[in-house]
């Protein structure tokens, strides 16, 4: 597999976020984040937004995890001490070069001219939730219900930009609901991908989503900059349900990526890394969904690359 050209210049930040729990979010983060290092030389910085980690032990391995915690090196470390007003860079918390597929790794290790891809992590452990409970007590105005989303948001847009050139994306993996820093991260994104399951409740989630969360709370949204993605789509029963599906996010003005990602027993093998530093081929490691993933890179390249990114 050869890599091909990155479509797009500089850095875009891209959020993976529905209400919806259980629709693949962080299986579709970690999907986009091993294509697009591996077949367009991306530099993937993923901040890991929500406090059941689990792309950040995808990516790091259970005991990899434990030790971004044991370290103070997670968001939960840098979303306490702006609870107590302290400023802790983004800089010092990254986990760096964690992809685990053995093509980036040995590009990694060639030192050739031409810059490699590969993945850095900003990981989550499930206190993160209790610390941004912290900042929004201490954000808290009465007269102004936005105050705690609007400072997060301006925290972490200075963050971002203090990794100057770092990262050609910054992918936000956000937890089911909207939470104050999911809310930030999506207001602070150039773009949306809502994974979505083919029955009618995961539909009425993303249209909450677009409709009180995009448009009423955050407005933000914009048709252009927001897509949905199928995930454990399966061809057995329930035709008509999913036609139905189908037409109901057609009338909700949600473009759907050309992708989807059937259902597998292969998922287990993405949630899994044995240790820090082991590494497996991406053929393994994906199996029999192996071209939809890199279909599935190809798309979002194709997406994110003429978008202008946000100020």
């Amino acid at each position: 597999m050869a890599a091909s050209e990155r479509p797009w210049k500089g850095a875009r930040r891209l959020a993976i976020a529905n209400l919806k729990g259980g629709v693949g979010k962080s299986t579709t983060a970690m999907m986009i984040a091993d294509s697009l290092a591996m077949m367009h030389r991306a530099r993937v910085l993923v901040v890991d937004v929500d406090p059941q980690g689990n792309s950040s032990r995808m990516l790091l391995g259970w005991h990899g995890l434990q030790q971004a915690g044991h370290a103070s090196h997670t968001l939960k470390d840098w979303v306490a001490a702006a609870a107590n007003n302290r400023r802790v860079p983004f800089a010092p918390l990254i986990q760096s070069n964690v992809c685990s597929l053995t093509e980036v790794v040995k590009e990694r290790n060639a030192h050739k001219p031409k810059m490699h891809g590969d993945i850095s992590v900003l990981a989550a452990t499930p206190e993160l939730r209790f610390a941004e409970i912290e900042f929004d007590h201490a954000s808290y105005n009465a007269s102004d219900k936005a105050s705690a989303r609007r400072r997060m948001e301006q925290l972490l847009v200075a963050e971002l930009a203090a990794l100057h050139d770092a990262y050609e994306l910054i992918l936000f993996d956000c937890p089911p609901g909207f939470s104050t820093l999911a809310q930030a991260a999506i207001a602070s994104a150039d773009a949306v991908i809502s994974p979505v399951l083919e029955e009618p409740l995961s539909v009425w989630s993303l249209q909450t989503f677009r409709d009180f969360g995009l448009k009423q709370t955050l407005n933000v949204w914009d048709p252009a900059r927001h897509r949905g993605l199928f995930t454990r789509v399966s061809q057995k029963g329930a035709v008509d349900e999913r036609r139905e599906v189908r037409e109901a996010i057609q009338k909700l003005s949600v473009t759907m990526l050309r992708t989807t990602i059937k259902e597998t027993a292969e998922a287990q093998r993405w949630v899994r890394r044995a240790a820090p530093n082991s590494h497996v081929p991406f053929n393994k490691k994906y199996g029999p969904v192996k071209k939809q993933v890199l279909d599935l890179g190809d798309d979002v390249a194709s997406f994110i690359a003429p978008l202008a990114p946000k100020a």
